[in-house]
C-alpha cells in the first residue's frame, strides 16, 4: 500500500484553519442569531469535519473504496438522524403526562 504524506505547511495551515474555525464557533455563541444559531453552527462543524477528513485524514487523495466507506458512513448517519426525528416528530405531545407526585382528585376527598 503506497502512503502519501503531506508537507508539514499542510498541517500548520489546517491547524490554523481549524483553531480560526473554533474561535468563530466561540463566537458565535454569543450572538444572537435566532434560529440561524443552529444553520450556522452545523456549517462550521461540517467544515471543520471536512477538514480534518481530507487532510489529517488523508482522504484526499486516498482510494476509491476508501472514498465508498466514508460516503457509507455518512449514508448510515443521516440513516439514524431520520429514524429519531420520525420517532421524535410521531410522538404524542397532546396529552398531559402524570408525574408520580401528582394525586387523583378522588382521594383528596377523604381528608
Amino acid at each position: 500500500m503506497e502512503t502519501t504524506t503531506h508537507s508539514p505547511s499542510v498541517y500548520w495551515k489546517t491547524c490554523a484553519a481549524l483553531m480560526a474555525l473554533l474561535a468563530v464557533t466561540w463566537s458565535i455563541g454569543y450572538v444572537n442569531l435566532g434560529s440561524f444559531n443552529l444553520v450556522v453552527a452545523l456549517a462550521i462543524s461540517i467544515s471543520k469535519a471536512l477538514l480534518v477528513a481530507l487532510f489529517f485524514m488523508h482522504m484526499k487523495r486516498s482510494s476509491p473504496l476508501l472514498h465508498f466507506a466514508a460516503i457509507a458512513g455518512v449514508i448510515w448517519l443521516l440513516i439514524l438522524f431520520s429514524l429519531t426525528l420520525g420517532d421524535y416528530f410521531t410522538r404524542d405531545r397532546g396529552s398531559p403526562q402524570v408525574t408520580p407526585l401528582q394525586i387523583p382528585e378522588h382521594f383528596d376527598s377523604e381528608r
